[in-house]
């Protein structure tokens, strides 16, 4: 694809009623990310540091967090810099082979850190540079967390790494997961839960257990999580369509789009329109029980319950903009152009749609 060629994206309609507010520190938490990352020497070419700019992880989760300290939200959005770089060089890109085996190699001690700082820190040469900034992110944590924020972060990246290799599987077999499959594994392969264990440990408050793994907000949680995953689909979706263009790559089948026009035996187009109405249904839902949910919530699980809130639209409002989707080799700025409208009004069909593995999300919260 010549240097000059775009691609040019519009979203349907996207039914999101929550406002999105912004971080009045995102330019300071930008620099900071940068130095952090440069005080650790890690090889990037120009081209990665391109891209580590472009994912804009400040204004991720200073949507997310618009309130809090920014020293501590630093916290959270050094660890989103080095994942998303993480995430490009082990589970998306390059190629296949023995990609597994070396993602597994590096998740395991990933976890171990988080679990005991002082692991690994002095590693044999041949273990990856990433270690050295997790061994950092770890350490401060581990001086603000609870022992049982502690423990949810680390389980929350056994997740995230686990459903990685059942991408991994996919991809090595050129094979598209059912929807069943896909719709209830998104929220771990997007590392839904690792994102967000990081904001109740900004927070500096525990969310009793009893509330945070009650089925009401393990739904509430699962939907911001697949809801949020859905519209990066969607957001990616240009990108995906410039690369097979520009490189010819073959798509992965791991977007929601893929799956549904598989699934459906229909086109792009149709598929992306089935993609946004499953999107519409499931922020509905969750508009629903949030409001059920939080007149009895305790001050913490307020808090999470906000971070919530704030994550479907201001995840909407990043993924437009942030040029992890408009430039997609950090080669080619404004390569592709994803825009998208929000509406106020509630999708014409809010019934459970026909997908056993998510359906008690619409289970009465008395159950």
């Amino acid at each position: 694809m010549p240097d000059h060629e775009t691609v040019s994206v519009d979203i349907p309609s996207r039914y999101c009623p929550l406002p999105t507010l912004r971080h009045p520190e995102e330019g300071v938490m930008a620099r900071r990310t940068a130095e952090w990352i440069d005080s650790f020497g890690l090889p990037l070419t120009a081209q990665q540091r391109v891209r580590l700019r472009g994912n804009d992880c400040p204004g991720f989760y200073g949507r997310i967090m618009p309130r809090a300290p920014s020293d501590r939200l630093q916290l959270a959005v050094d660890w989103c810099t080095l994942m998303f770089h993480f995430d490009d060089v082990h589970c998306d890109e390059g190629p296949t082979g023995g990609r597994a085996a070396r993602f597994t190699h590096l998740a395991t001690k990933i976890v171990r850190i988080l679990e005991v700082p002082q692991a690994y820190v002095d590693g044999p040469e041949e273990d990856d540079p990433v270690l050295a900034p997790v061994g950092d992110l770890a350490r401060r944590a581990h001086r603000w967390a609870t022992p049982t924020q502690l423990r949810r972060c680390a389980d929350a990246h056994r997740a995230w790494f686990l459903a990685v290799l059942w991408e991994l599987g996919h991809r090595a077999a050129q094979s598209t997961p059912t929807l069943n499959d896909y719709a209830h594994m998104r929220q771990h392969t997007a590392a839904g839960a690792a994102t967000l264990c990081w904001a109740e440990i900004i927070e500096g408050r525990e969310i009793p257990e009893r509330e945070l793994s009650s089925p009401p907000v393990r739904t509430l949680t699962e939907l911001a999580f697949t809801t949020a995953a859905f519209d990066d689909d969607l957001f990616s979706y240009g990108k995906e369509l410039w690369l097979e263009h520009a490189g010819g790559s073959t798509p992965s089948g791991l977007s929601l789009v893929d799956v549904l026009s598989r699934e459906h035996d229909c086109g792009r187009a149709e598929a992306m329109e089935r993609a946004v109405e499953l999107c519409n249904r499931l922020t509905h839902r969750f508009m629903t029980l949030h409001h059920q949910i939080l007149p009895g919530a305790s001050p913490p699980l307020r808090d999470h319950l906000a971070h919530l809130a704030h994550l479907l639209p201001g995840n909407l409002d990043w993924g437009l903009t942030a040029d992890r989707y408009r430039n997609p080799d950090g080669l080619h700025p404004d390569a592709v152009t994803t825009t998208a409208t929000r509406t106020c009004s509630p999708p014409a069909d809010t019934s459970p749609p026909p997908i056993p593995s998510i359906a008690w999300w619409w289970d009465p919260l008395d159950r």
